[in-house]
């Protein structure tokens, strides 16, 4: 197979570099997709290639997921895919030289996966929901019915083995299975059947084969002998495989995090009131007409006409493209961009859509590079299991064949069900799904439930300090004027304005110690590490460092201690080119940080990488090494530390806690990224987690739980390998009907949804009311 071929998964329709896609359901249909206007309208452009999300409604299953997820795997042009289950949403990173948008679609489709340019809507939810709960009701009435028809040959005796009523009975029971194979039964066969023109085995195989032999075999008893045939079975079969089928499917709805924006992104904006008055607002709540702040460095939430200020516009997280873009009023703004000028003022022209920053959230742009996770075992044994399976079946089916045919085919087949491994399938997805949910109600929000994953195998905590081991919002805070005069209000109003551009935690709280205005500021620059600059009103104002204001004024209170030891800061305000005074910053750490430091240095290596001076050193000497201390960093010299601490050792995971405004660079390079956020809007696509700063007393327990999560996978694997040990030793030897196999495959996917939830609860609950670590 030629594995750069788009169709080598199919029929091979593509050979000698000529498409072969010439049917109405090849290239014809999709040449369409290829135009340039169209490509601009679906696809965006990123490091990775083009990105686009089909809707798919054939995705039915979590094999579906499994094979479609495969796809980079099959075709070296695709570089990502990745399935959204419960909005039926297939993302996929492709090379558009290697693999035209059109080739792309007619692959999909030859593999039974027509795709759709469309999101999915609240009554496609309902059809989807509407057609598996028909399909179940077409077999359970089916089931009942064959079941009573069986019942005149269970009890009948010698007299209806006689009767001509078995003929009819035979007859009647194969005309209302028909249905029940071909409708409810048909997303089996569907599935196993593009499975097989993938060339991979998925779960759905061996039920297919299950479900064709027990038909087959009735039928040619039906017509041959007049018998009745195991049509009862197979009616039943199939009836406790779709409830089997609609919990699972439940079961990843439920899991299915992006289902409600709000409830997982700590995200907010500030919005302007009725009043004029500007008030922090989840970006969820926005509405087309509002009137939102966007400051310097923050990323624009929704698609909005800029109405107020210049806008300088990095694009990089959606387009790739790190040459910031100059936007001027008038001009309408996409969603994803981050300012790197002054304060903007927007209005937005379409509320947030959940798609919208959820797709660069979960863009690979930002993903971690070889993740070694415990997803790709999964899915090696559930392909090595399903030709295990086989293999004993026809194994069973060729010995009963040999010694008793009248339990042969019945044997096959339970032993095909009985194996079915999917609750292995849920074991992973529930737990850490479950872990994702509780996270999120104590102020983690994570990624994507392989984050759980990343934390169970961190090893070394890199913490910054300035807005993460100490408050961006509580400091204490005075003004020292370099004369004796009191400055007059137009400029403590330019001041507060100024700071209030930038949404570093020290010029916030100046923005809030003074008044400011609605003047515009021109010429705004941010120098990070320094300071900021601007003119407005008149003024020509710097706020920033000492050093870079290049401050030498004297000052008659130069304390550098708060009484309880912490360095007291000093930020300098220059206006027209004068020294005008000074702002004193006193930065405790956070209340409970100190207690979790401690906990977490027992089972840790603990990292402190500050871009403030030293001063502080030994205050936080008392949870940090002095080697692994490190003072007056820039973002680039943090970046270099982490990828330095990775390199040491492969299974040493590196999780680097910042506060996501000025340490991207640190939060993409590390194994886990955590950007420990206020209240202000600081999303970083960079970062694998925000956590809410008020839970930072709790993330060595947060930890300590995801170790937990990952040794109830484990156990749950345990569990369901031992189910299908003991089902299958009593498959083999005949004494297991393929309708008890097929009602005890949704009951081991209970089983281990309920291990989960109920180990999950139980160590959640613990650790909430202890400060054990044990590891």
């Amino acid at each position: 197979m030629e594995e750069n071929c788009p169709t080598s998964l199919n029929s091979g329709k593509y050979q000698d570099g000529v498409s072969g896609f010439d049917t109405p359901s090849g290239f014809a249909k999709w040449g369409h997709l290829d135009r340039d206007e169209f490509y601009e309208k679906y696809v965006r452009d990123t490091d990775e290639g083009g990105i686009v999300q089909f809707f798919i409604p054939g995705i039915a299953c979590a094999s579906c997921v499994s094979l479609l997820e495969r796809l980079p795997k099959k075709n070296s042009a695709v570089n990502r895919a990745q399935v959204n289950f419960a909005n039926k949403q297939l993302t996929v990173a492709f090379d558009r030289t290697k693999l035209p948008l059109s080739e792309l679609a007619a692959w999909l489709e030859e593999l039974g996966y027509t795709p759709e340019f469309q999101e999915k809507t609240n009554e496609d939810v309902m059809k989807s929901k509407r057609g598996l709960i028909v399909k179940l009701a077409v077999a359970g009435f089916a089931f009942v019915s064959i079941m009573l028809l069986a019942l005149s040959e269970y009890f009948g005796g010698e007299d209806f083995a006689l009767s001509e009523f078995k003929d009819y009975f035979g007859l009647i029971s194969l005309f209302i299975s028909i249905p029940v194979v071909f409708f409810s039964g048909a997303v089996y066969f569907s599935s196993a059947y593009n499975a097989l023109r993938a060339k991979v085995l998925n779960i759905d195989v061996p039920v297919a084969l299950g479900i064709a032999t027990l038909f087959i075999r009735s039928t040619l008893d039906v017509m041959q002998n007049g018998g009745m045939g195991y049509f009862d079975s197979l009616a039943g079969l199939v009836f406790f495989l779709l409830i089997g089928k609609w919990y699972q499917t439940k079961t990843y709805d439920d899991l299915n995090y992006e289902r409600d924006y709000k409830s997982w992104f700590p995200i907010n904006v500030m919005k302007e009131d009725s009043e004029g008055l500007l008030v922090s607002t989840p970006i969820s709540d926005l509405k087309t007409g509002d009137v939102i702040r966007i400051h310097h460095g923050e990323i624009v939430p929704a698609d909005a006409i800029l109405i107020a200020g210049e806008g300088l516009l990095d694009k990089s997280f959606t387009t790739g493209e790190s040459h910031p873009e100059k936007v001027k009023e008038g001009a309408e703004i996409e969603a994803g961009g981050r300012q790197l000028g002054g304060a903007i003022i927007l209005r937005v022209v379409r509320p947030v859509e959940q798609s919208q920053l959820t797709r660069l959230w979960n863009s690979e742009t930002f993903s971690k590079k070889n993740d070694r996770s415990i997803k790709d075992p999964i899915d090696r044994i559930s392909k090595h299991f399903t030709l295990a399976v086989l293999f004993v079946a026809f194994g069973t089916l060729f010995f009963w064949f040999i010694v008793d045919l009248s339990i042969a085919w019945e044997a096959f087949t339970a032993t095909l069900i009985v194996a079915c491994p999917c609750a292995l399938a849920l074991s992973l997805p529930f737990t850490y799904g479950s872990v994702l949910r509780l996270l999120g109600r104590e102020g983690a929000y994570l990624k994507n439930t392989m984050v759980v994953e990343r934390m169970a195998r961190v090893k070394h905590l890199v913490f910054d300090k300035t807005g993460t081991l100490t408050p961006s919002k509580e400091f204490k805070l005075d003004f020292e004027g370099v004369s004796t005069d009191d400055l007059s209000k137009d400029l403590m109003s330019a001041v507060s304005t100024l700071a209030n551009q930038s949404a570093h935690p020290m010029s916030r709280a100046i923005a809030r110690f003074w008044t400011g205005s609605k003047s515009e500021v021109l010429n705004f620059q941010e120098t990070v590490g320094a300071g900021v600059q601007g003119e407005l009103d008149g003024f020509k104002v710097q706020i920033g460092s000492k050093k870079w204001i290049a401050s030498d004024s004297n000052y008659s209170n130069n304390k550098e201690r708060t009484d309880d030891g912490f360095q007291v800061s000093y930020v300098y305000v220059k206006v027209n080119d004068n020294h005008v005074g000074r702002f004193s910053f006193a930065k405790p750490i956070r209340a409970g940080v100190d207690k979790e430091l401690r906990e977490l240095s027992k089972h840790y290596t603990l990292h402190l990488l500050s871009g403030d001076s030293n001063s502080e050193r030994s205050i936080f000497s008392k949870w940090f090494a002095e080697e692994y201390m490190k003072f007056e960093q820039t973002p680039e010299e943090k970046r270099t530390y982490i990828e330095e601490l990775q390199s040491q050792s492969d299974s040493s995971k590196v999780a680097m806690v910042g506060d996501g405004l000025n340490d991207a660079a640190a939060l993409q390079s590390s194994d886990l990224g955590v950007a420990v956020v206020d209240d202000l809007y600081a999303f970083s696509p960079s970062s694998d987690l925000i956590l809410d700063a008020r839970s930072l007393r709790s993330w060595g327990g947060m930890m300590r739980f995801a170790r937990k999560a990952q040794t109830t996978v484990y156990i749950l694997f345990g569990i369901s390998f031992l189910y299908n040990a003991i089902g299958l030793s009593f498959a083999v030897q005949g004494l297991l009907t393929p309708v008890i196999a097929a009602i005890l495959m949704p009951i081991s996917s209970m089983t281990v949804v309920g291990v989960a939830l109920l180990r999950t609860r139980l160590t959640w609950s613990k650790l909430l009311n202890t400060d054990q670590y044990d590891g």
